[in-house]
């Protein structure tokens, strides 16, 4: 039984379970039998739950996974992969129900009739007829996997009681190698479904940001890690920029990353600075426990002001790369990891000159065993002035430079090519807080949209835009900013130090407050209230007219 004992020493080598059924068909024959397969239950194939057919009670689905055979031209139909439904009451869903071997010595004429529905063919009458056979269950810890068919041509010795139980030995082995490959299979597309729900799938479109992003975790086993990356597109064009790394990896890690990466994305809505963020994920953090000690970097892009904003829980600074090739690491005050608790963070802002590049990245990214982190970084900054097709060439350039072989902890990549909006497409007015300006704010508003080829626009925004000034004016002493930003969408914004935000119709407030956030809510396509450095900014944005809208109204 040489065959045999090379077969149980190779099956446990691999965590594959097509591969592994392939090793059992392929020792077999031709030295042991002429033809050998594996057949294995549904659930035991089923990429998951979804996946198993419905079939009638007391039907089993059984799938020929691998199979091999000497050179007969008439062994082809016990050799191509197929799937066989056995119904309730037949000889196979018998057997299989039994989980006892089965030693047929010769297949005799009574035998033939007995063949399932869908082996009963001229060529498997062919091949079986006379042939000696074995079938022998898989089974490990109570389930049933499956079973492997042995045959012997007529011309060859008949299997013996001897080579059943030998069969028997291997099977054992072959079920567990089997189980453990289907235990890794269910354990890798899990982690992968994890690893897809916890990280974006694609780069946002955003007028004036253009994304790209590697994630690769050192983990070959469950495919992710703690490191993580986001886009959020925030309110009046602006966008936040997030790269973070748990401590740890696998599962534990990940698991805790999805919680910090879901907490961001819901204080990002609330429109927090960069430091009050992280201060309300540091706080946050405290409660969620057992979470382990995480870097986190959280940036804001205006595209409007060309400027950014920066601020860091222990992360590693980003590289700017300005469009003249001139690249710096930003010295971000740089906090406590989340997690400490009681930190304060402070804010780094940073003028952005249209067309630089903005890299973030993981501790994975420039740390290598047997060199210095200094090395690493330098690294990077020298690899980002290579000239490259498309945004996504480069982020991949980047990781095959710093990790060729592989061999490296999680990385998170992002980066973000910043363009500022153009000068024509920005124009912003200051008003004294008098009510005789709203009319000449609305006759601006509409002069600028009529300029811009928006005509269909006009008499929704500029409806919007003196409620919203008239709002303002109410309740300020200070000059009011209006602003309008023609981009992938016209947005409109009201600003002022001591504005009184608009309230819903069943919360107190004044009835010109009521007025505006109806004609709001029933006539803009999204709007909001944001702080700004001087106060607040009630906003609101349109979606384009078609171009066929646009030409029609430039020719009246």
């Amino acid at each position: 039984m040489t065959f045999l004992r090379e077969t149980i020493s190779r099956i446990g080598t691999t965590l594959d379970l097509g591969h592994t059924a392939r090793v059992l068909v392929t020792s077999a024959v031709p030295r042991f039998a002429d033809f050998a397969s594996v057949h294995l239950h549904d659930h035991v194939t089923a990429q998951d739950d979804a996946s198993v057919p419905q079939q009638p009670p007391g039907s089993v689905v059984m799938h020929r996974v691998a199979s091999a055979h000497t050179d007969d031209p008439g062994a082809e139909e016990l050799h191509e992969e197929r799937t066989f439904v056995y119904q309730a009451d037949t000889a196979m869903a018998r057997f299989l129900a039994l989980v006892e071997p089965i030693l047929i010595p010769r297949v005799d004429q009574d035998t033939l009739r007995q063949l399932p529905q869908e082996l009963d063919s001229p060529a498997a009458r062919s091949v079986l007829s006379g042939s000696s056979v074995m079938l022998v269950p898989l089974t490990v810890r109570g389930l049933i996997l499956g079973f492997m068919v042995f045959g012997r041509k007529p011309e060859r010795l008949a299997f013996s009681p001897v080579d059943l139980g030998a069969c028997q030995e291997m099977a054992e082995q072959a079920a567990l190698s089997l189980d453990n490959a289907r235990l890794y299979s269910h354990e890798a597309r899990t982690s992968a479904v994890l690893q897809r729900s916890l990280l974006p799938t694609r780069p946002p479109r955003l007028p004036s940001v253009e994304i790209a992003y590697r994630y690769h975790p050192c983990s070959r086993t469950t495919q992710v890690g703690g490191d993580w990356l986001d886009v959020i597109p925030l309110p009046r064009h602006r966008v936040g920029l997030v790269i973070g790394d748990v401590a740890g990896h696998g599962l534990h890690a990940a698991v805790a990353m999805g919680q910090l990466r879901t907490a961001v994305r819901t204080l990002a809505t609330m429109d927090l600075p960069p430091a009050q963020l992280l201060a309300h994920l540091d706080q946050l953090a405290q409660h969620l426990g057992h979470v382990p000690l995480t870097t986190c970097l959280y940036a804001i892009y205006d595209p409007i002001a060309g400027r950014a904003a920066f601020a860091s829980a222990g992360h590693l600074p980003p590289v700017l790369l300005r469009p003249d090739g001139t690249d710096e690491l930003l010295e971000i005050p740089v906090g406590a990891p989340i997690g400490v608790g009681s930190t304060a963070f402070d804010t780094l802002d940073v003028s952005i000159d249209s067309g630089s590049l903005l890299v973030l990245y993981t501790d994975g990214l420039v740390e290598a065993r047997g060199h210095d982190i200094e090395e690493g970084l330098l690294a990077v900054r020298c690899g980002l002035t290579a000239t490259h097709p498309s945004l996504d060439e480069a982020c991949e350039s980047l990781l095959r430079q710093q990790h060729p072989i592989g061999d490296h902890d999680d990385i998170a990549v992002l980066m973000a090519r910043l363009q500022s909006i153009p000068d024509d497409k920005v124009v912003t007015w200051r008003f004294p807080p008098q009510p005789q300006q709203v009319s000449l704010a609305r006759r601006r508003v509409r002069d600028t949209l009529a300029a811009w080829g928006l005509g269909p626009l006009c008499d929704t925004t500029e409806l919007l835009a003196g409620e919203l000034l008239t709002n303002a004016i109410r309740h300020t002493t200070h000059p009011v900013g209006l602003r309008l930003v023609h981009t992938d969408t016209l947005l409109c914004e009201v600003t002022g130090d001591q504005q009184i935000t608009p309230m819903l119709p069943h919360t107190p407030g004044t009835q010109a407050s009521h007025c505006a956030i109806t004609l709001l809510q029933k006539l803009a396509t999204r709007w909001g209230c944001s702080d700004t450095s001087t106060g607040r900014a009630v906003w609101f944005e349109s979606n384009l007219p078609a171009p066929a809208s646009r030409a029609t109204a430039r020719r009246l």
